[in-house]
């Protein structure tokens, strides 16, 4: 059996065609918070952000690094969100934990774009004619997606000679 375990666990879901709620919660052998995140859709700019931490090494003072979340309240998930977070819940006006809970948070938030592309009509029966064209599915994708141009490895642009054989 380990010794220190910690469980983040992510659920997101729509509230209505332009906004979506990200709720994450962080449990190790020491802390147990939460955060809700209610963030516009396309544009990804965060409305609403509460927190709450419910098993803390400090009770009755770590729960006063909460209040730093509404700082989140503008900033647009995207490029440059990791500094922005870090400036709105890094150091000593926040909590470690939190900061590394709404990172992920802000990471999987990006899934959103593929669950949208998904609700358009015929999608999966298009997704099923260029399953076995990786460079096509890929070109298929960054067309709904534009968002997700040099996001990771596969939609760089350094990437591009990777596929030009697929296509």
């Amino acid at each position: 059996m380990p010794a220190f375990t910690r469980n983040i666990k992510i659920e997101m879901d729509w509230i209505d065609s332009s906004t979506f709620e990200v709720v994450g919660t962080l449990d190790d052998n020491v802390h147990s918070l939460s955060a809700t995140l209610r963030v516009g859709f396309p544009d990804f700019v965060i409305k609403e952000a509460a927190s709450e931490i419910t098993r803390m090494p400090y009770p009755g003072f770590c729960q006063g690094a909460t209040g730093a979340i509404v700082r989140l309240v503008g900033l647009r998930i995207g490029k440059g969100f990791r500094k922005s977070l870090g400036e709105a819940l890094g150091g000593a006006q926040s909590c470690n934990h939190l900061h590394t809970l709404v990172n992920d948070m802000g990471a999987s938030a990006f899934q959103m774009n593929y669950l949208a592309a998904k609700q358009k009509p015929d999608v999966e029966l298009i997704m099923k004619e260029i399953s076995d064209n990786p460079g096509k599915r890929r070109q298929t994708v960054l067309e709904w997606m534009p968002q997700l141009r040099n996001s990771c490895y596969v939609f760089s642009e350094a990437s591009d000679c990777l596929f030009e054989s697929d296509k």
